[in-house]
């Protein structure tokens, strides 16, 4: 039958073992994170950008959709949606 000093000795193998398997999953995850950091970034400006677009756009769409709204209204076209 085991004793706790065999458990530990098992205990302490398994950790060791799983350390050295798991040692070069961990360095591939370090150098993906590396590899995805300027990614990040890149898509965080792009998203700025097409925030900034579309802000200028539906701006530029309301004035347009007011000044449509008095033509019609000034020469008494019937909207029909």
């Amino acid at each position: 039958m085991l004793d706790k000093n065999d458990l530990r000795l098992i205990d302490n193998l398994l950790v060791k073992r799983i350390g050295e398997e798991l040692k070069p999953i961990k360095e591939d995850i370090g150098l993906l994170k590396k590899e995805l950091k300027p990614m990040k970034d890149d898509i965080t400006h792009i998203r700025k950008d097409v925030k900034t677009i579309v802000n200028y756009f539906d701006g530029e769409y309301l004035e347009l959709r007011k000044r449509v709204e008095r033509i019609e209204t000034h020469l008494n076209l019937r909207v029909s949606l």
